[in-house]
C-alpha cells in the first residue's frame, strides 16, 4: 500500500470513485456525463477538484482509497471556470454550481478545511490520518452516507443541497496504548510461522491456529485497549479458526477497530526465542506494517538461559501498541 497523489495513471479509477461517492448528486447536477465533467475539472483544476488536494492510496496498481479535499482560499479562486468546464451546459448547471459554492464559503471560516470527497475501500484510514495531519482544524463535509461519520463523532448540520447530509468536526485525537503476551510450545511436525512469515526451522510452534505467536500478542494488544477484550473471545478455539492464519486474523482486527476510530500509531514487539530470527527481521516488520499500516519493530532475545525459551520449550512474544482514537 502506498499514498500518492493524483496522475495520469489512476485519474481514471479516482473520477470513478468520487464520482461514485455522490452519484445521485452528480447525476442531477451534471446528467449523465458526470465522469467527465469531473475529470474535465480535473485536468483543469478547478475547484474544489485540485489535483494536488487529492490523496490516494494504491495497491498494486489498484485505487483502494481517495480523499480530497479544499481550503477556503482555493473555493475563492477560479471556481467561475465552471463555465469553461460545462461548455454548453451553463445553464442551468453552471449557475447551481456556482450557486453552491457561493453557499459553501458563507459557511467557511478561514481556517477551515472541505472534505470533498471520501471513497474506497480505506476511507476510514485516509479519514484518521487526515484529521490527525489537520489537527485543532475544523472539517466540513458534504456527503450522502452518514454512517462513517457519525462512528467518527461529527455533528450534523444545515445542508447546502436537498441531497446531501452535511457534517463538521473539530479535528482532535487522544493517544492510548496496550500491551499483549503469548507463548506457545515448540514441536516437532508444525511450520513456524513469526509475523506472518515462515521460518526455515525443524521445530513449529504449537497452537489451535497457526500458532503466530507474534500476531498474537499485538492482537491482544490491540483488542485489549480498543475493544476491551482478548484473542480467545474474538476468535475461540472452534473449527473455524482451526489452523486459521494468525495475520488474517491480525488483518480483521485492525479492519474492525478502524471502523471504531481506533488506529496503531506505532508497535514495539520483543521475542524470547532459541531459535535465530534476525535475518528474518525485514520481512516480519514488513509484513506487519502492511496489515497495521504503521510503523512496527522487533526485537529478539536469546533468554540468555534464564528463561524456559532457552531451553527450546517454547517462543515469547511480548507487544507493546501505541493506538490513536479520534475523539
Amino acid at each position: 500500500m502506498r499514498k500518492t497523489q493524483l496522475n495520469e495513471n489512476n485519474i481514471k479509477q479516482v473520477v470513478s470513485l468520487v464520482y461514485e461517492e455522490k452519484k445521485e448528486f452528480y447525476d442531477e447536477l451534471f446528467g449523465s456525463n458526470a465522469q467527465k465533467y469531473i475529470k474535465k475539472a480535473f485536468d483543469m483544476d478547478v475547484p474544489p477538484f485540485i489535483k494536488r488536494n487529492c490523496i490516494v492510496l494504491e495497491s498494486d496498481g489498484d485505487v483502494k482509497g481517495v480523499l480530497l479535499y479544499a481550503t477556503k482560499a482555493e473555493f475563492r479562486h477560479g471556481y467561475q471556470r465552471w463555465f469553461n468546464v460545462l461548455g454548453f451546459k451553463i445553464v442551468p448547471v453552471g449557475s447551481k454550481m456556482i450557486y453552491i459554492i457561493q453557499r459553501l464559503l458563507m459557511d467557511f471560516a478561514i481556517d477551515d478545511l472541505y472534505i470533498v470527497s471520501l471513497a474506497g475501500e480505506l476511507k476510514e484510514w485516509l479519514l484518521y490520518k487526515y484529521i490527525k495531519s489537520s489537527r485543532y482544524r475544523k472539517i466540513i463535509v458534504d456527503a450522502l452516507d452518514s454512517d462513517i461519520f457519525a462512528r467518527f463523532n461529527f455533528t450534523e448540520e444545515r445542508p447546502v443541497h436537498p441531497k446531501l447530509r452535511r457534517f463538521s468536526k473539530f479535528c482532535d485525537y487522544e493517544n492510548m496504548g496496550g500491551i499483549g503476551w503469548d507463548t506457545h510450545p515448540l514441536v516437532e511436525g508444525r511450520k513456524l510461522i513469526i509475523g506472518g512469515v515462515e521460518i526455515d526451522s525443524n521445530l513449529g510452534l504449537q497452537g489451535h491456529s497457526d500458532a503466530d505467536v507474534l500476531s498474537h500478542a499485538i492482537i491482544d494488544s490491540l483488542v485489549g485497549v480498543t475493544l476491551k477484550s482478548d484473542i480467545g473471545s474474538i476468535f475461540p478455539e472452534n473449527d473455524e479458526n482451526r489452523g486459521r492464519s494468525s495475520i488474517e486474523m491480525l488483518d480483521i482486527v485492525v479492519r474492525t477497530i478502524n471502523k471504531s476510530g481506533f488506529f496503531p500509531s506505532s508497535v514495539d514487539c520483543v521475542i524470547i526465542s532459541p531459535i535465530r530470527l534476525k535475518n528474518y527481521r525485514k520481512d516480519i516488520s514488513q509484513k506487519l506494517e502492511d496489515i497495521l499500516r504503521c510503523p512496527v519493530s522487533v526485537k529478539f532475545k536469546s533468554g540468555n538461559d534464564v528463561y524456559p525459551e532457552s531451553q527450546m520449550k517454547g517462543i515469547t512474544a511480548i507487544c507493546v501498541s501505541n493506538v490513536d482514537k479520534i475523539s
